[in-house]
């Protein structure tokens, strides 16, 4: 089997960067990441349902 940790990397469509592990996010109803450290929004319509770091957040819902 696999012995290494899985590392989920997704980048911030604003600054065009990879998001840190510490860096602060948001879930919103449909599973989309809002990168809230950079001061993002959620597109229209949508809302955040939980925030927290990166990492934790990553593990619970993708």
């Amino acid at each position: 089997m696999w012995d290494q940790k899985e590392k989920i990397i997704m980048v911030c469509p604003f600054y065009q960067e990879e998001m840190q592990e510490t860096d602060h996010v948001g879930i919103t109803q449909i599973h989309s990441i809002v990168h809230l450290y950079c001061g993002a929004w959620p597109r229209p319509g949508e809302h955040v349902i939980e925030e927290g770091q990166f990492e934790n957040i990553a593990k619970k819902f993708l």
